[in-house]
């Protein structure tokens, strides 16, 4: 089967999971769809791992809105023993929930652990700007987090979860003291520069916008400096090829994405980075291409403008399960 099949596949699959999770939910769910469920549940790997993403939606959507976690952090009060405590706490609960010691060792776990408990955070759709001690500006995208850790010898960024755009500053101690952000996957050091940072479990994406940086991934591989202009990718033992910036990359620092010929369903998996639930794109609409300005304050708004203006319609199952699809032919 080519990826295109896989996909289609993919996406049926996980619809009809949502659909039956919508059946057993339902006030007259009766014994019958209890014993059907379990039937197409049983039957093979991808029906049950749909149904785990399934669940594990459902779960995020009906916590309170923000970082579950943090929330719970919060509760306990600022970065002091009991909030240390509170994250001690966590863990624990996470080796007796089966994460295990030696998953806990590796260090996308305790990056993630140290993102519950950052300094600085936005919760999903938020963006924010603040000034850095050194002058600096630092934007924060959609659910990011970090710490921000300036000492007499470094200027540090440690950037757990998300995107960050960073402008820097000529730092006034002498002799001036390095910039650094560093990631799960390595670190990058600032040369007098204006960059962003994107974050995830696969790679890095760095995008420099003014001056240059350099890019050290964690597990070694070399070292090499980006210039203006230019993007790439990098994880934590290599450095992929430099390619030339995408001009409306930035446009979520004043709140709107703008698609110049992008496809629909790379639309669609940016903008569900500010809205919560689960957004996916049928295979047979994904190749339909967007060029506009969407501002970013209401992603159903958005929603109902591509229906509007594309042979589309939105489906939902549930508030947190949404998808857009063909529209149905006209009789």
């Amino acid at each position: 089967m080519n990826s295109a099949g896989r996909a289609e596949c993919d996406y049926l699959v996980l619809q009809e999971a949502a659909e039956w999770f919508a059946v057993l939910r339902a006030d007259d769910a009766a014994l019958a769809d209890q014993l059907e469920w379990q039937r197409w549940h049983d039957a093979s790997p991808a029906h049950r791992a749909a149904w785990r993403r399934v669940e594990a939606v459902s779960a995020e959507f009906q916590l309170l809105p923000g970082e579950p976690a943090r929330i719970a952090l919060d509760e306990v009060g600022p970065r002091d023993g009991s909030r240390r405590n509170a994250v001690k706490g966590l863990l624990m609960l996470c080796l007796t929930a089966g994460l295990g010691g030696a998953a806990f060792l590796r260090r996308d776990t305790r990056n993630w652990l140290a993102g519950l408990n950052a300094q600085q955070s936005t919760r999903v759709g938020e963006i924010r700007q603040m000034v850095l001690a050194d002058g600096g500006a630092l934007w924060l995208n959609t659910n990011t987090s970090l710490d921000i850790d300036y000492t007499p010898a470094l200027r540090r960024i440690a950037l757990y979860s998300g995107e960050i755009l960073l402008a820097t500053a000529q730092d006034s101690q002498q002799p001036p003291r390095p910039l650094v952000v560093d990631v799960v996957h390595g670190r990058l050091r600032a040369l007098g520069t204006r960059f962003t940072v994107r974050t995830s479990a696969d790679a890095t994406l760095l995008s420099v916008y003014e001056g240059k940086v350099q890019v050290e991934p964690r597990d070694g591989g070399g070292t090499r400096i980006v210039a203006a202009g230019s993007q790439l990718r990098f994880d934590a033992a290599s450095i992929g090829q430099p390619y030339p910036l995408d001009d409306n990359a930035t446009a979520w620092l004043e709140h709107r994405l703008m698609p110049d010929q992008m496809r629909l369903d790379d639309f669609l998996a940016e903008l569900s980075r500010y809205r919560r639930g689960h957004l996916g794109c049928a295979p047979e609409v994904a190749h339909l291409r967007l060029v506009g300005s969407y501002p970013l304050a209401d992603t159903d708004r958005i929603l109902a403008a591509l229906a509007a203006t594309l042979p589309v319609r939105v489906h939902r199952i549930h508030d947190w399960w949404v998808t857009v699809e063909a529209a149905p032919l006209e009789k």
